[in-house]
């Protein structure tokens, strides 16, 4: 996964749940990044470089907060972009059925 796919899965991943349940969810929706068609792989991963430039700079300058990713990923889902609110779309699809699917027993 690169950095902002990151941020925002881990932004999307349920607050509530504990530190092995939400890497196993890092884990399956890296695996699943990882496994789609390279056509598709090559859009998603531009778009994270293109939507996580703003938020590298600010880090590099280091006054990045990740307390705004939340903020940053709802206006995201409101975006009148279609792009931009699929993006989104995409990495919560697969936090949500990881979420659902994944049980204790499944964790690596």
């Amino acid at each position: 996964m690169l950095w902002l796919e990151r941020e925002v899965v881990a932004t999307l991943v349920s607050p509530t749940l504990d530190g092995q349940t939400r890497t196993a969810i890092e884990t399956y929706v890296d695996d699943s990044l990882r496994a789609m068609p390279e056509h598709l792989r090559v859009g998603v991963a531009a778009e994270s470089l293109l939507f996580g430039a703003w938020p590298r700079l600010q880090g590099a300058l280091g006054v990045y907060d990740r307390g705004s990713m939340r903020s940053r990923v709802e206006r995201w889902k409101a975006s009148r972009f279609d792009l931009v609110r699929q993006y989104v779309r995409l990495l919560q699809s697969l936090v949500l059925f990881a979420e659902h699917e994944l049980t204790p027993g499944a964790v690596r």
